[in-house]
């Protein structure tokens, strides 16, 4: 075999090999496409399920209000819960037509972006509904209602209505503070790296870092 011969043989094996990296970089992407797309609908169907359930606590709080409907604590307590209701509907309903809406034809980086879109959609979402935690009083307001037919409120003494009213606004504060920090910005937070990832899963942890990277630099 002369020199020429091995030069032809060397570019054919270096052809085979660039074809054969390419395919399975393909087949790679190919899968890792499918498994977000196995994702997303597997997203969707969870948003379904939870804008069923909103809207049917929407309807029951809102006989609940109109049934013997005066301007007492559990009425009003109903109310407030209903908006906070009215709201987790809309926005599962804006995220399932955002996962509708992602066109797998695109590219990756673009396709990761759509997703990206997703996940911080779900996050405001949450921490949106989150902002009735100070609210709690609510809950019970309507439980004492529900089980006992006792107005609570009008059985507290001044002083605790005072405590439960500070308290609530002290919540309010604290709550409103730890939700602003809980933002991709600041993923390099343990605790908001591991709330984040509790509510929307691994991938806007990981998306999170890379912008934050991207930023950075």
């Amino acid at each position: 075999m002369n020199l020429d011969n091995v030069k032809a043989a060397w570019q054919q094996q270096n052809n085979d090999t660039g074809v054969a990296i390419t395919i399975n970089q393909t087949m790679l992407t190919d899968i890792k496409l499918n498994k977000q797309m196995q994702q997303l609908n597997n997203m969707k169907w969870m948003r379904i399920v939870e804008s069923l359930a909103f809207f049917f606590i929407i309807v029951l709080l809102w006989q609940y209000i109109v049934t013997d409907f005066s301007l007492s604590a559990p009425k009003i307590s109903a109310f407030v819960l209903n908006v906070f209701a009215i709201v987790g509907l809309a926005g599962n309903i804006g995220q399932i037509v955002l996962i509708s809406q992602v066109d797998y034809s695109k590219p990756v980086s673009d396709l990761q972006k759509d997703i990206y879109s997703v996940c911080t959609h779900k996050l405001q979402l949450t921490k949106l509904l989150l902002m009735s935690v100070p609210f709690y009083m609510a809950y019970v307001f309507i439980g004492f209602d529900l089980l006992l037919g006792v107005d609570l409120f009008q059985h507290l003494e001044q002083h605790m209505i005072w405590f439960y009213s500070l308290s609530s606004t002290l919540l309010f504060f604290v709550t409103a503070y730890l939700l602003a920090k809980l933002d991709y910005k600041n993923i390099s937070l343990t605790w908001v790296q591991k709330t984040i990832q509790f509510i929307v899963g691994e991938r806007l942890v990981n998306m999170a870092q890379f912008i934050n990277n991207i930023e950075s630099t």
